[in-house]
């Protein structure tokens, strides 16, 4: 499995992405190869090169499966080792091919919100996280360290791009796989819990502004920034 597509699709994407934003890491550097899962919150269709670019290891995101499309683009995913997965069914296809990757030792990026989330909606503010993850966790064997990114979604706007908004991603200690189904259900508060952790810690450390903590698009649209 070839990581030079990855690669240079990312370091293409970063190239293009870091003169429009200031990014800051925290602890992504410095993580261990794989087999490991990273579970991060989603604000932003800007989220998954932003975090690739994070990251010194490369990771196989999952994407939807609409985003294949058209088919050049999906052809150009895959080589880039991104997941299809459906929306809404249970894709035991994808969950196959998601637990063959980690048995390879590779690093798989998961955003367990099922979406793009801010506000009530997203677990950073305490909603509910979907057990998906736990699922894969247990089957795997794997741990899954919690992560956080913030400002990504100024770039919903277009102005925005001209004073180079903040963008934070961080990464925090890894949490083994649950036990068993019964242990599921909390290992899912425990890991929930714990990038609502990382994310109070990030705002206190880098002294987020209000203007970069999480908005919805349309909040962005609407303010103009």
């Amino acid at each position: 499995m070839s990581d030079l597509p990855y690669w240079t699709v990312v370091n293409l994407l970063r190239g293009i992405l870091s003169p429009v934003c200031r990014i800051e890491v925290r602890g992504t550097r410095q993580v261990p190869a794989g087999p490991w899962i990273l579970a991060c919150n989603h604000l932003s269709h800007f989220d998954p090169p932003l975090i690739a670019g994070a990251f010194s290891r490369p990771i196989d995101f999952l994407a939807m499966r609409e985003l294949f499309q058209p088919p050049w683009f999906g052809s150009l995913m895959r080589k880039c080792h991104v997941i299809s997965v459906g929306r809404e069914e249970v894709d035991t296809a994808a969950f196959k091919t998601v637990l063959k990757r980690l048995q390879r030792g590779r690093i798989v990026g998961v955003f367990p919100e099922g979406g793009l989330r801010a506000g009530a909606t997203s677990v950073l503010e305490g909603a509910r996280m979907k057990e998906g993850i736990s699922l894969l966790a247990a089957k795997s064997g794997c741990c899954v360290r919690p992560a956080v990114i913030v400002g990504s979604d100024q770039l919903y706007v277009a102005r925005n791009w001209l004073r180079r908004p903040r963008v934070v991603i961080a990464v925090g200690e890894p949490i083994s796989a649950p036990r068993g189904k019964d242990d599921r259900k909390g290992w899912t508060d425990q890991l929930a819990s714990e990038m609502r952790k990382l994310y109070a810690e990030v705002k206190r450390s880098h002294r987020l502004e209000e203007v970069v903590l999480p908005k919805t698009p349309q909040e962005r649209w609407k303010a103009g920034r």
